[in-house]
């Protein structure tokens, strides 16, 4: 193909070489006749790197097209084997180009193909001189881009408390294990699986089916779902940005946060406030015992959350969400003193409803983004819960920053308070600094001091030191959501 643009290039300067030469042979004595020979001389020559232009495009057009063809059939994008196309290019190749340029082709057109595959050979097993060069490729799809995308969390901490008789301090414990799956699955839609092991369980903490290409900004998901609550029920636990979830998540929405087995539907409408708006509708059964009765798809869990975002600068923008879910209380027998709704017989006549919001400033640089930057984040919920002794309203919050030292050290501080729920007129206030080293994109070592007024079960305040390393294998990390 080189030798096309050789010729090109050669001929051009032909011809400019011809133009001076004519320019200087043309005498001075008759200005209007050395005008008029020379225009007609100049269209001549037009004319005829006209002819070439035309002439080697369309014989460029295509050679660039039979490869093109070749890398679509290299890649199994089309039913044609490779030797079909290779056969056709030749064709029309050897009927415009030199045995020079055909055998550059030829050679070009080998490394599009790749090494690797057999060539064609005779009966005796050898090699005929009319399969020389040409290889085969099979119909088969490339098995690669049948397989999922696979990766592997592990999440390992050791804590240490001022106390005694947990089992879940002052030891090293394995915090989560987790196997993800996702891979698209056609053009409109895709699917995630997430697997973890806590506790020597093996348990399905996400799998869903994506709808993300409709029409006029809709999604939808089914499946099992962490819900779109605020911004950390989302998270993955070796995702958190500390060590363990904030006090008020855990009062409202226990560990495992709040889950359920059924379908979302979002909607990105025109903007309204701000430079973005999200709107997402979910309804799932209710498998959270801590503010709904747990009693599945019979009595489900509604949620709402709306999400709107700002540019405030080249460096800054700041999110505002809200968020309001509902389901049945699960409290209608409940007595005073109960520590757990396990105590309370389910009867289905009252309700729970929970309000939030939640907020995200973040702040970097352009220029120096990589090394600064500082994101303050946090949640505000009130709960609403009847019993039949009458309403239990709560509330909480926690709130933190966490400033970038440079590329790859982080340190933070969060504060927690919230009331308790089961315990009305008790409350817990904590602060939590930590630090966190990122030794790359797969491997973050993080340390965190937290304090807590009290425990959420035993009325006396804990000290508790943390130690975390997390590590990641394949292309999942975790979301930022």
């Amino acid at each position: 193909m080189w030798n096309i643009f050789v010729v090109i290039a050669l001929t051009a300067g032909g011809l400019s070489l011809s133009i001076a030469s004519t320019v200087e042979a043309i005498p001075l004595s008759s200005q209007d006749a050395q005008q008029e020979l020379l225009n007609r001389r100049v269209t001549d020559l037009e004319e005829a790197l006209e002819q070439l232009r035309n002439e080697y495009g369309a014989r460029l057009a295509t050679i660039e097209a039979e490869i093109a063809q070749l890398r679509d059939v290299q890649l199994g994008t089309t039913p044609d084997v490779a030797v079909t196309a290779e056969e056709g290019a030749a064709e029309v190749v050897g009927e415009t180009m030199s045995e020079e340029e055909r055998a550059e082709l030829e050679r070009k057109l080998a490394e599009l193909l790749g090494e690797g595959r057999p060539e064609t050979t005779g009966a005796g097993g050898q090699g005929s001189n009319q399969g020389a060069g040409r290889r085969f490729q099979s119909q088969t799809r490339n098995l690669n881009q049948l397989n999922p995308e696979i990766s592997v969390t592990g999440d390992m901490s050791a804590v240490f408390a001022d106390r005694t008789g947990d089992e879940e301090i002052n030891q090293f414990r394995f915090n989560e294990f987790e196997a993800s799956f996702q891979a698209p699955l056609d053009p409109y839609s895709s699917a995630k699986f997430f697997v973890v092991q806590e506790e020597g369980e093996f348990k399905v903490e996400e799998a869903y089916i994506d709808y993300n290409t409709l029409p006029a900004g809709l999604g939808i998901k089914a499946g099992q779902l962490r819900l779109d609550w605020g911004k950390l029920n989302r998270y993955h636990h070796h995702s958190l940005p500390q060590a363990d979830r904030p006090a008020v998540h855990l009062a409202i929405w226990g560990e495992e946060g709040l889950t359920g087995l059924g379908t979302s539907l979002s909607w990105i409408p025109p903007s309204f406030l701000g430079g973005y708006n999200e709107v997402i509708v979910q309804v799932v059964n209710d498998a959270n015992e801590v503010s709904f009765s747990g009693q599945g798809f019979d009595q489900p869990v509604f949620l709402v959350h709306e999400t709107n975002y700002f540019d405030l600068s080249d460096a800054s923008y700041i999110e505002v969400g809200l968020s309001a879910a509902t389901g049945i209380s699960g409290l209608d027998r409940w007595r005073p003193g109960d520590a757990t709704r396990e105590q309370a017989d389910f009867d289905g006549g009252l309700r729970t409803q929970v309000f939030g919001t939640d907020w995200n400033f973040n702040w970097a640089p352009p220029e120096t983004s990589l090394y600064r930057g500082f994101e303050l984040r946090g949640e505000f919920l009130w709960q609403r819960r009847a019993t039949n002794q009458g309403i239990i309203n709560s509330w909480g919050a926690y709130t933190y920053g966490v400033y970038k030292l440079n590329r790859r050290a982080f340190v933070g501080l969060r504060g927690d308070y919230t009331q308790l729920p089961m315990e009305p007129g008790k409350s817990l206030w904590g602060a939590s600094p930590y630090f966190e080293w990122w030794q790359s994109e797969w491997a973050r070592f993080r340390v965190q001091y937290s304090y807590g007024s009290r425990q959420l079960e035993i009325p006396e305040p804990e000290h508790k030191f943390y130690v975390q390393l997390t590590w990641a294998l394949g292309p999942h990390k975790h979301e930022k959501y």
